[in-house]
């Protein structure tokens, strides 16, 4: 049996590593990846120069999508004080970011993005909350619009002593129960789903902390 982690401790972990700047095992501060990039590059003509970034943690995609000239709003449970610090003497940069402090089951999407970015955010969320969320972004995709997720599913963690943990109320989905969710949510959309085993290191014991596949979603609707 696991031993049950609390969101609270969660939230908590998550705001002293942002508010210090700190790397963790799933590497928070690094750059976006070559496949968001090559995303970003992907999105087609047309579509709005508005974005949502779900979960933006150090703000590097937040980042990334205001300099591609997007108007993005960034919404995390993290302090606002810390994106906003690292905006400062940054202009028209700056100008173009709307940050928000929210989880991101308690956000409401109510307005059409031309993109909308989940990184690895929505595995923490109760299945309940996860379709909840990806249905108001369908739902409100009025145009040319573009959706890049990065989730983790079949999720086994560990703690030092070697111990399986499990955080409270987060989602337990399967490559399978995931997938069949997105063909759901995204039907008649053009739906690229990519899979990666994945695992994280704890630089204390040199053993495996966090092992997952994980599942990049793209996903285009482009026939609005």
């Amino acid at each position: 049996m696991a031993d049950l982690v609390s969101k609270a401790s969660v939230h908590a972990f998550y705001v002293d590593a942002i508010r210090r700047g700190r790397n963790t095992a799933e590497n928070l501060q690094a750059p976006t990846s070559e496949r968001f990039n090559l995303f970003l590059d992907s999105v087609g003509e047309g579509t709005p120069r508005t974005a949502l970034d779900l979960g933006y943690g150090a703000g590097n995609h937040t980042v990334a999508m205001a300099r591609a000239g997007y108007r993005v709003v960034a919404v995390d449970q993290v302090p606002s004080s810390v994106l906003l610090g690292r905006l400062e003497g940054q202009g028209d940069l700056a100008q173009r970011i709307d940050v928000r402090e929210s989880l991101v089951e308690e956000y409401t999407i109510d307005r059409d993005f031309g993109i909308v970015v989940a990184k690895d955010v929505l595995h923490y969320l109760a299945e309940p909350d996860v379709e909840s969320v990806l249905e108001s972004a369908v739902a409100n995709a009025r145009s040319k619009n573009y959706h890049y997720l990065e989730v983790f599913t079949s999720i086994t963690r560990r703690s030092t002593a070697g111990r399986l943990r499990q955080i409270e109320g987060e989602a337990g989905y399967s490559p399978e129960s995931f997938q069949r969710l997105i063909e759901r949510i995204y039907h008649g959309w053009d739906v690229t789903l990519l899979w990666d085993e994945h695992a994280e290191t704890d630089s204390r014991t040199g053993a495996n902390c966090f092992e997952a596949v994980r599942a990049t979603v793209i996903t285009a609707n482009t026939s609005a």
